[in-house]
């Protein structure tokens, strides 16, 4: 396994569990504790982890904002598989929203060739979709966050208030059974709740590991969403949650 792949799959691992030590890792990965201390190093610069004896800890406090630089390299399947599941709902002509989340940005490459309207706060986007010409393309501008890579403050706010879209294609730090949607700043928070007040449709798109955690402010309850979409089966207490909720769940069980 090439070095930056054992490391992209480390960041998974991490993720998911937490935490882990030295020795676990250089067993799972078939390599030496150095190499495995070497990865640790790296990823704590990137500002991913935090290294402790023996191990290594993920840096996952509420208001802890992993950099998109750091997130687009993540569950690259995952977020392709959940997109192929949006796009079904997207029909000719729409009017859309995409936000700033590395999981929405691989939409784009799934609505290439479709005639639509697409508002968006990332960068990343409109660097996607700026030769598709078939797309009329729309920045909500406000001020420019580079651990995003998108727009979020007052005047992103204040334009997204006087525009509605048919359809808003979201993600989130996490979703609490209790909390609902939940994110790291309040900014960012404000600026998806504003879009969920102007949408008719709203589509939460999360990987598994986003179940069940909890973040530092909320941004809307359950049953504010439309629809969730997910790239592994929710298991049966989170599908009777959204079910009383009255949303929908794509999550590839019934394909």
């Amino acid at each position: 396994m090439m070095t930056a792949q054992r490391r992209e799959e480390l960041k998974k691992y991490m993720l998911e569990h937490k935490s882990a030590s030295v020795l676990e890792m250089a067993r799972r990965f078939q390599v030496s504790g150095q190499t495995i201390r070497r990865d640790f190093e790296v990823l704590e610069k990137e500002g991913f982890l935090l290294r402790s004896y023996g191990g290594a800890m993920v840096k996952d406090r509420k208001t802890t904002l992993v950099p998109n630089t750091v997130k687009s390299e993540l569950f690259v399947d995952e977020k392709k598989a959940i997109c192929r599941r949006a796009v079904s709902q997207i029909y000719p002509n729409d009017c859309i929203f995409i936000d700033h989340s590395t999981t929405a940005l691989a939409l784009c490459d799934e609505i290439r060739q479709m005639p639509l309207t697409v508002v968006t706060n990332s960068y990343r986007v409109i660097g996607q979709l700026s030769g598709c010409y078939n797309i009329q393309l729309v920045c909500t501008g406000g001020t420019y966050h580079g651990g995003i890579e998108g727009f979020s403050g007052l005047e992103t706010v204040r334009y997204l208030q006087q525009h509605c879209v048919d359809k808003a294609f979201l993600s989130c730090r996490a979703i609490d059974p209790l909390r609902g949607v939940n994110d790291a700043y309040e900014t960012i928070a404000n600026v998806r709740q504003t879009v969920i007040e102007n949408a008719d449709s709203v589509y939460l798109l999360a990987d598994h590991t986003k179940f069940g955690k909890s973040g530092f402010i909320t941004v809307c309850g359950l049953d504010q969403l439309d629809y969730v979409i997910t790239d592994r089966p929710l298991d049966r207490e989170w599908r009777k949650l959204l079910a009383e909720n009255k949303v929908k769940v794509l999550d590839g069980s019934n394909e």
